[in-house]
């Protein structure tokens, strides 16, 4: 049996739908039968999509011994997951269909793809993605959507952050990518940011210092934004800065944990409910400055 994707894109709304599917289809698969999963219909993968296909990979992998993704016919996007190196990041998975195309020009200024798909599994990592925004994020941050070098900071803090909370927070590791796109409703170029882990979940994690057991999932999510509210009473500023940052840029912000998704746009928020999966996932959006063409 495969399971088919019934959208032609993986956003965080779509993710979490599938989620569900997904998750129906692997528990109730019979032993030793192989996970089939079939990604051809799909046109479009953003950063929290590409996100949530690695963790369900993995996922995925710890409950058969032969986990397969059917890859998408469009053309343009198997050339995208041949960019942002998906094949790597799934390794395990077993690809079918037509190769993924692997652009030998992926640093050229015109791609899409400001961070291929990085494993976050130690600090090293995050050196590592920290220097590739050095090498190519920073020109396009300040040439396409205006932003100061100031600014340009305060993105590398976010990044940081992200994956900071990966390792000290998750008790488990996850992936980080990056994208940019034109709005064309608004004229306005933007970034979106997807990262997320399979480890223990944020309401789980500021137990270690919080009365969390009566918290909804949803609850736990947006007390994470607030100033100094952390499982480590030295810190807690990651996702509060973050959020801070989002609001700076008329961002947006998706968080993901346990059994809910929060999204976020300047003062309000829409909790959507779903399924439990384990881990913490997240999508921002940061928009061009203003005055920039």
């Amino acid at each position: 049996m495969v399971l088919i994707l019934t959208t032609d894109k993986l956003t965080p709304r779509t993710a979490d739908e599938f989620l569900v599917e997904f998750l129906d289809y692997a528990h109730g698969a019979v032993p030793g039968q192989p996970l089939e999963v079939d990604l051809r219909p799909l046109h479009f993968i953003d950063p929290y999509g590409l996100v949530a296909l690695c963790l369900l990979a993995r996922y995925g992998d710890a409950l058969s011994s032969r986990v397969v993704f059917h890859l998408p016919h469009a053309f343009a996007l198997r050339t995208y997951l041949g960019r942002v190196r998906f094949a790597a990041a799934v390794d395990g998975v077993e690809l079918a269909g037509p190769a993924l195309i692997v652009d030998q020009e992926r640093e050229k200024e015109e791609s899409e793809a400001l961070l291929e798909i990085t494993r976050i599994e130690e600090r090293a990592d995050i050196e590592t993605v920290l220097s590739k925004i050095g090498q190519r994020v920073e020109a396009i941050l300040a040439e396409e959507l205006r932003y100061t070098e100031v600014e340009i900071n305060q993105f590398k803090n976010v990044v940081a952050e992200l994956c900071h909370n990966i390792l000290d927070h998750s008790e488990n590791w996850g992936y980080l990518t990056a994208q940019r796109y034109l709005d064309s409703r608004v004229g306005k170029k933007y970034v979106v940011i997807g990262v997320g882990d399979l480890g223990i979940g944020i309401k789980k994690s500021l137990s270690v210092r919080y009365d969390a057991a009566d918290w909804s999932h949803g609850t736990a999510i947006l007390n994470s934004l607030q100033k100094h509210f952390s499982r480590d009473a030295t810190r807690g500023l990651g996702l509060y800065i973050v959020n801070q940052i989002c609001n700076r840029y008329n961002g947006s912000l998706h968080i993901r944990s346990g059994d809910t998704r929060v999204y976020i746009r300047g003062q309000r928020h829409w909790e959507h409910a779903s399924v439990h999966f384990p881990g913490t996932q997240i999508a921002i959006a940061l928009y061009q400055r203003e005055g920039g063409e």
